[in-house]
């Protein structure tokens, strides 16, 4: 089955920029990521087909073989030169031996780009040009038969997109990973530090695509952040609700409450009012030496189908108790 378009496979433009490729990228593997699709195969090849197309659009030197010579590019050498040509010229670097380049039996000891810049050789001298720059070129002062050698390259970096709970993200979590690198799966394994929000880029150095010269690039992990049922994050701190009777709140009462590490006992004073917080110190988010804390926000429950002896009793409570709710509010 013929590969679809690169471009076509990341919605984008050929003419798109860098960034736009990156955002395309990060909507359409979250849509296919294995995390949220279990068991669909046809989500899973989707995947592995984004992250194909972004690993070359989102090379600059890829991109340009890729927009010269189709699904032939990225197999190309820098700037699209043909493999076996690239390949001749990194060996004999390497001091393999006399290797051909191209037809006509010259060696590389025998090649100088400065022979081919004009004439019907000039596509050498402009490839030359590209892959090395144009201090690659022969002259000042350079001896005639010395190969040029090539700059480093450094690789392309890599965004990985995951999936983490509330509780992961807190308190920091170790996840097996498998990532393509250079057009194969690789496992790895990577530690998520705590405290990480919900769009956060986790720099893993090294892990890349290769380069050239051992410049490998940096792997990227862009975290996304599950709801929780019941907690909800403010900077460092945790909050959570917790609904009492309106019998507690009058009456005062004790009630067990959760925090990202496990249950703890909390006193609620007698008169406690809807919406006020109590804090329980050091039970936030993590973060390097820091640690916010939880918040418990009450919420009262007032009882209802009240009948004409409940009324009457709430009625005398207030005579005796009055409440000006709203006196100090200024609308």
């Amino acid at each position: 089955m013929a590969k679809r378009d690169y471009y076509e496979v990341l919605g984008v433009s050929k003419t798109a920029a860098a960034d736009e490729i990156r955002k395309s990228h990060r909507k359409l593997v979250r849509q296919y990521h294995p995390d949220v699709n279990k068991n669909n195969k046809a989500a899973e090849e989707k995947f592995k087909e984004v992250q194909e197309a972004y690993d070359v659009l989102s090379d600059e030197h890829k991109r340009k073989g890729y927009d010269q010579f189709g699904h032939a590019g990225p197999g190309a050498g820098p700037g699209g030169v043909d493999p076996a040509t690239y390949e001749a010229y990194r060996r004999a670097q390497q001091g393999r031996g006399r290797q051909q380049w191209g037809s006509g039996g010259v060696t590389v000891e025998d090649f100088d780009p400065a022979d081919f810049a004009g004439g019907g050789n000039a596509g050498f001298g402009d490839i030359f040009e590209q892959l090395f720059g144009a201090g690659g070129r022969a002259g000042g002062g350079r001896s005639r038969g010395r190969a040029p050698q090539p700059p480093p390259m450094p690789g392309s970096d890599i965004e990985y997109p995951i999936s983490l709970s509330f509780e992961d993200a807190a308190r920091g979590i170790a996840l097996p990973l498998q990532i393509r690198r250079g057009g194969q799966m690789e496992s790895i394994e990577i530690k998520i530090p705590p405290g990480v929000k919900d769009g956060s880029r986790v720099r893993i150095k090294g892990k890349g695509d290769q380069g050239t010269n051992g410049q490998n690039g940096d792997l990227y992990i862009i975290t996304g952040i599950h709801d929780h049922p019941y907690f909800r994050r403010d900077g460092l701190d945790v909050l959570v609700d917790v609904p009492i009777s309106l019998y507690e709140a009058l009456l005062g009462t004790k009630v067990e409450v959760p925090t990202l590490d496990g249950p703890v006992t909390l006193t609620i004073p007698p008169g406690t009012s809807s919406g006020a917080k109590m804090r329980i110190k050091s039970r936030g988010i993590e973060r390097g030496k820091e640690k916010g804390d939880e918040y418990v926000v009450v919420k009262i429950i007032v009882p209802k189908d009240l009948d004409a002896s409940d009324k009457e009793a709430i009625a005398k409570l207030q005579e005796k108790h009055p409440i000006n709710a709203r006196g100090e509010v200024k609308w």
